[in-house]
């Protein structure tokens, strides 16, 4: 794996919990406009909070000429780019942070919307790098898989040609591949490859390591991005709402007998695993697209409940509220004896669902700046989201979004922790998950 030092400042800001028994979580926050993000890391055993500015400006070269030649070759002019966005917005969208994937020697992969390098984090040292897997500087996909015991990387590529495509058709097929990386020895080995889609979200392992899962995030409108608001184009919008998104994929794959399944759902987010029972999984379909930098809501997100059997996946259970709006994190958990799946719904309710039931257990409220009009979408967000995490016996939900911290007491149903992180940007914004693990920090 090649690799690039990045530039990273460091600081610290007295910071408690006040006794929460929460695990170490890191939380991921863009500069607009400035190609810097900065990750907030909240050690359980320590009473401060640690920050790390990476600053990007100039990674976007390691792809920006390959992006032009693939316009050259379909034709498509040098300043159109995916999503109605410009190029500096672009470049923005591709390297935001996005999630957390533990990796061996206190390091993290970072993983970013939509780029052709990996984002390695090493919270010993605070430094930070850029690195090539050497798969033919293809675009990677954002949330990873890796293995603790074997120290095995499990990702997923594309060529940007195919997304370059997919401006002028959004239903394109995509070739895609998907590796296996040895740490250890540094060999990369070809595991499948066929047709799914750009945006590929998150890869997953079952915990038996027979199945593969690999998401489709999208994102992708029907119809053509209008230039002008509602008001000045109506007919333009209005087509926008009556064909809706593009459906993504999800693909299972039997990494024993070769067999594949593929599941459609508006908007394929992530992949959780019930605890006590390896065969459950939940899906999360998020049913947002991009308008230019702006997320805009279609309808009720949902969590699907599949048994994935010999024979192949099997609905067996599903999730949706009218007020179900725009996922971001979705955790799985025992509390006092129940499992729950906890969401963080756009744009302040954390949705508790029984895991058994997929019927609504319980929601917490945050204060919000946004309310979502339910009688006609797609509906801009008008703020930030915000992620969850749930403390290590499962009494307390935490949620971090742009700028905050807030505790809630699951069985009291609201939020009474509130706490501001300091020297949080005016021009920042939070931008994904929360990671949650145990690193002990070395001296």
């Amino acid at each position: 794996m090649k690799h690039t030092n990045l530039p990273v400042s460091d600081s610290e800001q007295p910071f408690s919990l006040h006794g929460f028994c929460f695990p170490d979580i890191i939380s991921p926050s863009l500069h607009k406009g400035k190609m810097a993000q900065t990750h907030y890391f909240f050690p359980a055993s320590n009473q401060s909070a640690i920050s790390l500015r990476v600053e990007l400006k100039g990674a976007e070269e390691n792809c920006k000429p390959d992006l032009a030649e693939a316009k050259r070759k379909c034709s498509i002019d040098y300043n159109k780019f995916p999503y109605g966005q410009s190029e500096s917005q672009w470049w923005e969208y591709c390297m935001a942070p996005h999630s957390y994937l533990p990796l061996n020697d206190r390091k993290i992969q970072i993983g970013l919307n939509f780029f052709n390098r990996f984002l390695h984090l090493d919270l010993n040292s605070r430094s930070a790098q850029l690195i090539d897997p050497g798969v033919g500087n293809a675009m990677l996909s954002s949330t990873n898989w890796f293995d603790q015991k074997t120290g095995e990387l499990w990702f997923a590529s594309w060529p940007i040609e195919e997304t370059v495509r997919r401006i002028v058709n959004p239903k394109e097929n995509v070739r895609v591949t998907i590796w296996r990386f040895s740490v250890q020895n540094k060999h990369v080995e070809h595991v499948w490859q066929g047709d799914l889609g750009d945006s590929l979200h998150q890869l997953s392992l079952s915990p038996d390591r027979r199945l593969l899962i690999l998401t489709e995030l999208g994102l992708r409108l029907e119809e053509d991005i209008p230039a002008e608001s509602p008001d000045q184009a109506p007919s333009a919008w209005r087509r926008v709402r009556e064909r809706g998104l593009v459906p993504s994929k999800i693909i299972i794959l039997n990494l024993k007998t070769g067999e594949e399944w593929r599941l459609p759902m508006l908007t394929a987010g992530h992949v959780e695993f019930n605890p006590q029972d390896q065969e459950i999984c939940y899906f999360s379909g998020h049913n947002i697209g991009l308008i230019g930098v702006k997320v805009g809501i279609f309808g009720s997100g949902t969590i699907k409940k599949f048994r994935l059997k010999k024979t192949g996946p099997e609905l067996v259970g599903e999730f949706s509220n009218p007020h179900f709006h725009r996922i971001t994190t979705h955790i799985v958990f025992s509390h006092r004896g129940k499992i729950l799946i906890g969401v963080s719904g756009y744009p302040n309710t954390v949705f508790l669902i029984d895991a058994t039931t997929m019927k609504l257990y319980k929601t917490i409220a945050m204060d919000s700046a946004d309310v979502v009009e339910t009688s006609q979408f797609p509906h801009i967000c008008q703020q930030d989201s915000y992620g969850i995490a749930v403390s290590k016996d499962g009494e307390a939900i935490l949620a971090i979004g742009t700028g905050f911290v807030n505790v809630a007491a699951i069985d009291e149903g609201r939020f009474y922790f509130h706490k501001k992180i300091e020297n949080y940007g005016a021009n920042s914004c939070f931008t994904g998950h929360l990671g949650m693990f145990n690193i002990s920090l070395k001296e």
